[in-house]
């Protein structure tokens, strides 16, 4: 092998290992923040806001809605079809979660519970960082 070759190779792989490093690090980040949202709606469900029968019919809705919005924009993922499936379907389930809080009349709207959520409107700190 050439010494142009053996650099060329070695950048290559450097590059790709950068880009699955930042891709997992993403993936575990989105991981987190859903298991924080659904320890948050679990909280809120024990305390009785919402109601299963409030999540139930948000969940429904939802899926009505967004269900094919969903299907088609996976069906148009290219390349880096790793990091773009898991930021679209994070940025789905932060609706879902925002349409199920929203759907609890009155809850609790503090920025302390374990999934870091707010039910006041513009997006979570964890949908700030994602791309489109």
């Amino acid at each position: 092998m050439s010494t142009e070759t053996t650099e060329e190779l070695t950048t290559e792989l450097r590059r790709s290992w950068e880009h699955f490093r930042s891709a997992a690090v993403r993936i575990g980040e989105l991981q987190t923040a859903m298991w924080g949202d659904c320890a948050e709606l679990m909280t809120g469900l024990f305390n009785g806001k919402p109601t299963w029968g409030d999540v139930n019919r948000a969940y429904w809705q939802f899926v009505g809605d967004e269900g094919l919005k969903y299907a088609a924009a996976v069906s148009g993922l290219g390349i880096d079809y790793a990091r773009n499936m898991t930021e679209l379907t994070r940025e789905y389930e932060q609706r879902l979660w925002e349409q199920l809080r929203a759907s609890a009349p009155g809850a609790v709207t503090d920025n302390k519970s374990g999934g870091g959520g707010s039910a006041s409107a513009g997006a979570s700190p964890r949908s700030r960082g994602t791309k489109r």
